[in-house]
């Protein structure tokens, strides 16, 4: 299966197979409810196979973890670096919540989630790629193939958080699906001016629907913070993270409950860059500063954000 595999996610990883999925045939059709039923189904009945087959390999899992905030806001980078943690498969965009929706098991949900982990690390952990791709591949280090699995993950924060907040009970039906095994939130947050200006060039949103809709999930997050028991949810600034990533990742790893050795954190802090923050590539104005900025004060998990600044006011 491993050499079918990678062929697989070569094809799937190549600029041919994009620009086809990407065109109106095929968006059409992946984006109507009857795709969505008959994909739904061909995973649940594969992944209910392999999950029984492997049955072993998630018996020991302790921890499923989930981001939440909003896109381009540094949860890629939290879960590859994670995901390169021998106890940990962390999983980009799996969107597991839609999977705990539909009914699937906890082995099926694991099972996925080790599977999109792997499939990551093939791809080399490329992100940004409609923007200026970069990789946070780790050498060295476990990423796509855990050890032990006692933790897995998914990144996709933003899907997560609104499949979250249309769904009030939704939590508790996962938690219960989960049968004692624990649920735990990344809150992943980043300076509001740079995911709205994200939303703005590769969404190619206007700023008052980037605006409208980044301060929607903010309310949503808002009411999480409110309901999910305190201990069971760790926000995380990128400024912070790419200021002290050794320490950053540390206490992420001390809130997963795995030990992280000083190989694993040093190889990698060395995959962390400082960017540019996105928003040097919008020309902003007075008034928009002064929208966003009057909006973030609502909100204390972006208390200390600033336009003039990539890091926290001080």
């Amino acid at each position: 299966m491993g050499s079918m595999e990678t062929a697989w996610v070569r094809w799937l990883d190549s600029e041919t197979w994009r620009t086809y999925s990407k065109s109106a045939r095929v968006s059409n059709i992946r984006n109507s409810r009857g795709f969505e039923k008959l994909d739904l189904a061909r995973r649940y009945l594969l992944s209910g196979y392999r999950s029984t087959r492997d049955r072993s390999r998630y018996r020991h899992v302790r921890t499923v973890c989930l981001e939440i905030g909003h896109m381009k806001s540094g949860g890629t980078m939290l879960g590859a670096l994670l995901d390169a943690h021998p106890q940990v498969a962390f999983a980009d965009e799996t969107d597991a919540v839609r999977y705990f929706a539909a009914g699937f098991r906890r082995e099926q949900i694991c099972y996925l989630l080790e599977k999109g982990a792997r499939r990551e690390a093939m791809k080399g952990r490329v992100t940004a790629r409609r923007l200026e791709p970069y990789s946070f591949e780790v050498p060295g280090q476990s990423q796509g193939r855990a050890d032990s699995l006692d933790v897995v993950g998914d990144s996709k924060a933003g899907i997560t958080t609104q499949r979250l907040g249309a769904d009030p009970d939704l939590v508790s039906r996962i938690q219960n699906r989960l049968d004692g095994t624990e649920l735990k939130f990344f809150h992943v947050v980043r300076n509001p001016f740079d995911p709205i200006s994200v939303m703005m060039m590769r969404g190619k949103r206007t700023f008052d629907g980037a605006l409208e809709r980044y301060f929607a999930n903010c309310a949503i997050l808002s009411e999480l913070h409110a309901r999910l028991p305190g201990n069971s949810v760790h926000t995380v600034r990128y400024e912070d993270m790419v200021a002290d990533p050794e320490g950053q990742l540390q206490a992420a790893c001390d809130f997963l409950g795995v030990e992280a050795s000083r190989e694993y954190l040093e190889a990698c802090a060395a995959v962390v860059e400082v960017r540019p923050p996105e928003r040097t590539r919008i020309d902003w104005n007075k008034s928009q500063i002064a929208r966003v900025s009057a909006e973030m004060a609502k909100y204390p998990f972006l208390e200390g954000y600033a336009f003039e600044s990539p890091r926290l006011a001080t």
